[in-house]
């Protein structure tokens, strides 16, 4: 691998940032700003062709197809698999190994279930439901509600035990302790881990995001996506990310990506957004400076956390990897519950 390029990102009073120019901080006045000027819109979001959104009409936009459990009941078979749970939520099994990204299988994104971002879209399966796969480990791009959830943590952790890894940013592991969860390795960006009586080795990547679960923690723990790499492939999650120049170094060291998880919705307005999540012309750039062979689309369709119509994202993918030469197949949004196999 090239020498380490990135920027600092620890701050002298322990916290953590982004090291480039295309990160802004943003602040509470501007919070406020944008939810004064927002559009008004139903608690589940709208979508392009019906501002007047019903649970009936997501229902049709956004159907849930069921995982294919019997793809993963042998994780030595050859190639990768993945499913789209939802949101930042993938099911994926490759040499051997079989790991969640970012499990929120709750109602809410939110530290109340009775209040915050309700679900547009269930989750296309659940850890209590027949046919759920024997996971071995859990990776968790950073501590946002919508990436990180306490009920589906307990729930994993209560069904799999001390057995089950969990890979977190650096400072986390004191809110897995807290939870009576021991078997957590805390990293940093560009740390690579050999996970135990496997092949597979788990790499931190840088991300442009930041971190915080109260009005007091803002930055206190870090965060960035992951690459799993086995014998034959490798895939990649990006996390939750703005479009920087993380992704060219990402490129340099990793490539080729046999397959990539990307966000591409959560980007309206874009003048408060930008930093902090990349809309999907940004997303077709990641995936190429990556050097991902095939990725699909995450964190969109699921929540109504901004602006933008929630069957927006899709439709923007589809024409700017148009734009960009890109096959269908190469970069895809897929259906909830959809799964993808990558051949040997």
């Amino acid at each position: 691998m090239p020498a380490d390029t990135t920027p600092a990102h620890h701050t002298e009073d322990g916290r953590f940032t982004n090291p480039w120019p295309t990160w802004q901080e943003r602040s509470l006045l501007e919070v406020l700003k944008w939810r004064w000027n927002a559009p008004k819109r139903p608690a589940l979001g709208w979508l392009m062709s019906n501002p007047s959104v019903t649970s009936e009409d997501l229902k049709q936009a956004f159907p849930v197809r069921p995982v294919d459990t019997q793809s993963f009941a042998q994780p030595t078979a050859p190639g990768v698999r993945a499913a789209w749970i939802g949101h930042a939520t993938c099911l994926l099994q490759m040499a051997g190994v079989t790991f969640l990204t970012d499990p929120v299988f709750s109602d809410r994104a939110s530290p109340f279930q009775r209040l915050g971002p309700r679900r547009v879209v269930e989750p296309a399966i659940r850890p209590s439901d027949p046919g759920f796969p024997k996971i071995d480990f859990v990776l968790i791009s950073h501590n946002h509600y919508d990436h990180l959830d306490t009920a589906s943590v307990k729930e994993l952790h209560s069904r799999f035990g001390h057995d089950l890894a969990w890979y977190v940013p650096l400072k986390l592991g004191a809110w897995f302790t807290n939870l009576g969860i021991t078997n957590v390795t805390e990293m940093d960006w560009w740390q690579e881990v050999q996970h135990s009586n496997s092949q597979v080795s788990v790499i931190m990547t840088p991300a442009q995001h930041w971190s915080s679960r109260s009005l007091t923690d803002r930055r206190h723990t870090l965060w960035g996506g992951y690459c799993v790499k086995g014998p034959q492939q490798r895939v990649w999650f990006a996390g939750d990310t703005g479009y920087c120049p993380a992704f060219q170094e990402i490129g340099q060291r990793l490539a080729p990506i046999d397959l990539a998880m990307i966000p591409i919705g959560a980007y309206e307005p874009a003048w408060f957004l930008r930093p902090q999540h990349c809309d999907p012309a940004e997303a077709v750039k990641i995936h190429q400076e990556v050097g991902a062979k095939r990725s699909f689309a995450i964190h969109h369709a699921t929540f109504s956390l901004t602006d933008e119509a929630l069957d927006e994202p899709r439709e923007l993918l589809r024409k700017h990897a148009a734009e960009a030469h890109l096959s269908p197949e190469e970069f895809q949004a897929l259906q909830h519950g959809a799964c993808l196999h990558i051949g040997t």
